[in-house]
C-alpha cells in the first residue's frame, strides 16, 4: 500500500453508506409491515366463514334430527318448502311450491326452530338464512334439504343433504 492509504485509512462506514442500509432496511420493514393488515382481513373472513359453515351445518343437523316423517307432515301435499329468515328485518317468508304462504303456522316454524336460528344468524350478521325442502321427484321417501346462509356483500354458504324414511 501507498504510505498515503496507511496513514488515512479507517475503519468505519462513510455517510452515504449508512444512508443507502437504512433505506435499504426501511422498504424491507415498509414491505413486511403492509402484509399485517391484509393478513389480519383473511384471518378474520377465514374465521366468519367457519362460523357460519359451523352454523349452517348445525341447522341442518337440526332439521335431519327432527325425521321424515314430521318433514313430510310440514310439507303435506305441496313438493316443496322454501323458508326465508331475513334477519335484519326479522321477518319470514315461507313458500309452498314457490307460492308464498300468509301466516305461517308457528308449529312449522318451532318444529324448524326458526326463531333460534335467526338469534345465531343475528350474532354472526348474516344478512338471511335459507331453508328448502323438498321431495325428490321420481323416489318415493326421500326428502332433499337445503340450507344456506348469506352474509357479507354476495358472499353465501350453502350445505345440501337428503332424509329418508
Amino acid at each position: 500500500m501507498l504510505e498515503y492509504q496507511k496513514i488515512h485509512r479507517k475503519n468505519g462506514f462513510t455517510i452515504i453508506e449508512i444512508i443507502l442500509a437504512l433505506l435499504i432496511i426501511s422498504l424491507v420493514i415498509v414491505g413486511v409491515l403492509m402484509f399485517f393488515p391484509t393478513s389480519r382481513r383473511a384471518t378474520e373472513e377465514s374465521a366468519l366463514k367457519t362460523r357460519i359453515a359451523n352454523n349452517v351445518v348445525s341447522e341442518a343437523e337440526v332439521i335431519k334430527a327432527v325425521g321424515y316423517k314430521s318433514l313430510e307432515k310440514l310439507l303435506g301435499t305441496y313438493n316443496s318448502l322454501l323458508v326465508e329468515l331475513l334477519v335484519k328485518g326479522g321477518s319470514v317468508k315461507v313458500y309452498f311450491d314457490n307460492v308464498e304462504f300468509q301466516n305461517p303456522s308457528p308449529s312449522l316454524l318451532d318444529t324448524l326452530k326458526v326463531s333460534s336460528w335467526n338469534s345465531s344468524l343475528n350474532e354472526l350478521g348474516a344478512g338471511k338464512g335459507v331453508i328448502e325442502i323438498k321431495r325428490v321427484s321420481g323416489v318415493s321417501n326421500l326428502l332433499s334439504v337445503k340450507v344456506r346462509v348469506e352474509y357479507g356483500s354476495g358472499k353465501n354458504y350453502e350445505i345440501n343433504t337428503y332424509i329418508s324414511l
